[in-house]
């Protein structure tokens, strides 16, 4: 540091001093040619008044030595010169000097005479008598007073240079010593050395004591890490879910002991790529999607035996200069899976069982109400609401048989290109019985919209909306039906005038088996499960459900599915 220090003195001294030489050369050159102008100036005019028609020309001889005196006839002839013989030289009338001064006009100019063959600094004006006085001084130029200054300035500069020298090495040493005293103080980690240490000079002593602070910083920085460190070691060693996290190399920069155990690894395996540890292709595609496309995903994977792992993968910054990474969670979903699917052949064994009592009850109830058992007109109603509820029983299974399979995905649909304002219409013929007691008013305003679907389910899902809406309507009121295209969407709407849903139950209305616990809706049959199969043939396709509903005022429900 001390040479690169001394080195660049030296430099920037020559260079300070060279410019200085230079610029001073420019200066007096400048300044001297300026003096000689005033001076030629001032003599020419002087020269010019005192002159006193052709018989003074003896007069202009005096004033040649170191002058050149030149007198011209108003049309540029020579009359004298005290350098070159008269009869020998050309007309002047074209030089510049000659021309402004003939205008009245003191004119100074530096060129090489054309019958001499030297530099002048001309200097012409007007006489009273109309000639044209010229006085020429032999000047060599600017650039050739510079250059002559130059070995002075050069002599100037050397001395400077060598008394740099001397001084750069003393200043250089100065300021460096207190440097290479600190440097050894960090070396050898003697930080209370830094509080102690004055250097002299007020910038060194403030580095100084900016770099003890920022050492203190960094002591409180490294200890508050470490115990950060310890309390996220303490968290991943106490999660019941394996959680590994990557850089944009698919490095492993974490892995908890959680994840070993899934993994089935006793080692570690920090700086490891974890394509080496996982190689299942749908991770690996999820993983490429977080680092590249910062795009979030889960997966199941079975890495051995039954266990059933869900694997979920997201974009996190690593801190390298890509700043691109990724956490993957490890969760055991495996008792999970199992009693979902406990669950999912609950509703199916439980619907398949109920079937045989079912058409038992109804074989039953058809009997009697077609009179082959005796009994009274009031047997024959007990038996008809027999049959009823034997009905709503058959229609409570198939409803759970359709969320079941649903929800399973197991439900077989046959796409195909459907017309949905078909199927709307269909569906609100179906219901349009219904209406008569209440004298609900079904409208329909459908446009043409053709999509690809299974049209059974689209069949139930337009009839459990249409027939909510009329169920939950009131006396004389009115349910719109209406098929549109927004962007890539078929939309189907259907809103009534009926009851509405207070907000409370808005949320949950979806759900299966729920229904509102006022007491009106109670008593209006159904089994609680149209809207929850709404939802799920409509999650099924990819779309969005929306509900609007205001107590007293009525229920609007909008399907959007994609084309």
């Amino acid at each position: 540091m001390k040479r690169a220090v001394y080195l660049r003195l030296i430099l920037l001294t020559a260079i300070a001093v060279a410019v200085c030489g230079i610029v001073s050369s420019v200066i007096f050159a400048s300044r001297t040619e300026r003096q000689i102008e005033g001076w030629l100036t001032r003599l020419t005019v002087s020269a010019a008044e005192n002159y006193e028609s052709g018989a003074d020309i003896d007069s202009l001889a005096a004033l040649s030595g170191n002058l050149r005196v030149t007198l011209f006839t108003s049309g540029g002839i020579v009359l004298y010169d005290s350098e070159a013989a008269v009869e020998q030289m050309e007309s002047h009338a074209d030089r510049p000097e000659f021309i402004n001064a003939r205008e009245g006009y003191v004119y100074t100019a530096v060129r090489k005479s054309g019958t001499l063959g030297e530099n002048f600094m001309y200097a012409s004006t007007k006489t009273e008598d109309g000639t044209v006085l010229r006085l020429a001084y032999a000047y060599p130029g600017f650039a050739k007073t510079t250059a002559a200054q130059l070995p002075a300035a050069a002599s100037a500069m050397a001395l400077a240079l060598i008394l740099s020298l001397l001084l750069a090495n003393r200043f250089s040493a100065a300021v460096t010593r207190p440097l290479d005293n600190v440097v050894n103080a960090l070396t050898a980690n003697n930080y209370a050395a830094l509080e102690e240490y004055s250097s002299g000079y007020f910038e060194v002593d403030k580095t100084i004591h900016s770099i003890s602070r920022l050492l203190e910083d960094i002591a409180v920085s490294r200890q508050r890490l470490v115990e950060e460190r310890e309390k996220v070691e303490f968290i991943l060693s106490g999660m019941a879910e394996g959680f590994i996290m990557i850089d944009s190399r698919k490095t492993i920069l974490l892995c908890n002991e959680r994840a070993k155990q899934f993994l089935d690894i006793h080692r570690a395996v920090t700086g490891d790529n974890i394509m080496t540890l996982i190689w299942d292709a749908k991770i690996s595609e999820a993983i490429d999607g977080a680092l590249r496309q910062g795009k979030s995903s889960s997966v199941e994977w079975r890495p051995q035996g039954e266990r059933l792992l869900s694997v979920s993968v997201s974009p996190s910054p690593d801190g390298s200069a890509s700043g691109s990474g990724a956490t993957i969670m490890l969760v055991d979903i495996t008792a999970a899976n199992a009693l979902a699917e406990q669950k999912q052949d609950f509703f199916s064994t439980a619907s398949h069982e109920l079937r045989t009592p079912v058409t038992s009850i109804l074989g039953f109830a058809e009997m009697l109400n077609n009179g082959l058992a005796e009994g009274a007109e009031a047997q024959k109603n007990a038996l008809q609401r027999i049959e009823k509820e034997a009905k709503r029983m058959s229609q409570l299974i198939d409803d759970i048989l359709m969320i079941s399979n649903l929800e399973s995905k197991r439900e077989q649909t046959e796409r195909s290109a459907v017309r949905l304002d078909t199927v709307a219409q269909e569906a609100a013929e179906a219901v349009s019985p219904r209406c008569g007691d209440d004298k609900i008013e079904i409208c329909l305003a459908l446009e043409p919209v053709t999509i690809h679907a299974d049209e059974r389910q689209l069949h139930e899902l337009c009839v459990n909306l249409i027939e909510n809406a009329v169920k939950y309507n009131k006396p004389g009121g009115r349910v719109d039906i209406s098929v549109a295209t927004a962007g890539n969407c078929a939309v189907l709407t259907v809103s009534d005038t009926g009851l509405g849903i207070p907000l409370r139950h808005q949320s949950r209305i979806f759900e299966r088996f729920y229904r509102v616990g006022t007491g009106r809706d109670r008593k209006i049959p159904g089994t609680g499960l149209g809207l929850s199969i709404v939802k799920h043939i409509v999650s099924l396709y990819g779309g969005d459900l929306l509900l609007e509903s205001e107590e007293g005022a009525g229920t609007r429900v909008e399907v959007r599915l994609p084309l």
